[in-house]
């Protein structure tokens, strides 16, 4: 358990980009233990969420599921979700299941495998919905995830953009986060925000958290 303190507060001091320590947080404060991440890519962060919730509760009790295109994104995808080249399922199933967690990976487009794991949705305490893809894709994921949502469950979105330019019309979570109903879900905006230097200006992320009320 001492050791299992100690990483995570060192992994909470130094991961970066910074805004991703508050999906560590939340994990070791609510104990939740039934993580779903929607946009896996290359598992880094789902391994540091497994072992986060694995502090609190056994490794034997974490439950991890993961959706992504994996391998099978095309180049039209890869352009139109500005999206990042993954790497191999079966890469990325293997990293996972070292860790001694319930892993399962579902491989393909989100607007199906969501709706075919509604019962894995329904068993979660904690999502992760990966905010950097076209809004067409983020409403579709977030209908999955809120049609399945409990009264325990937490959600968080990356990739809210902090006053968007043209550059980043079409794209991330912030029209979805800003028209949800506050009277129905409980939305807190979360620190810290990110900065990128880009050609065009100063790119602010950062990541909010939904949950019902």
């Amino acid at each position: 358990m001492l050791v299992g303190q100690l990483w995570y507060r060192y992994l909470v001091l130094t991961t970066h980009p910074r805004r991703y320590r508050t999906l560590f947080r939340t994990i070791y404060q609510r104990r939740c233990r039934n993580i779903v991440e929607i946009g896996t890519w290359n598992g880094v962060h789902a391994e540091q969420m497994i072992r986060t919730a694995a502090v609190r509760v056994p490794m034997r009790e974490v439950r991890y599921r993961g959706f992504d295109l994996f391998e099978d994104l095309s180049a039209p995808d890869l352009e139109r979700e500005l999206s990042k080249r993954p790497p191999r399922y079966d890469d990325v199933l293997s990293r996972l299941r070292r860790t001694g967690a319930d892993v399962r990976l579902f491989r393909g487009n989100t607007r199906v495998t969501l709706r075919q794991a509604a019962a894995e949705l329904r068993t979660a305490d904690f999502v992760f919905i990966d905010g950097g893809h076209s809004i067409e894709t983020i409403t579709s994921d977030w209908t999955a995830v809120r049609d399945a949502m409990r009264a325990d469950t937490t959600v968080v979105f990356d990739d809210y953009y902090v006053d968007p330019g043209p550059e980043l019309q079409g794209l991330g979570c912030q029209t979805i986060v800003d028209e949800l109903d506050r009277a129905a879900y409980h939305v807190e905006p979360l620190e810290p925000i990110d900065s990128f230097r880009k050609p065009w200006g100063v790119l602010q992320v950062r990541m909010v958290q939904v949950r019902l009320r």
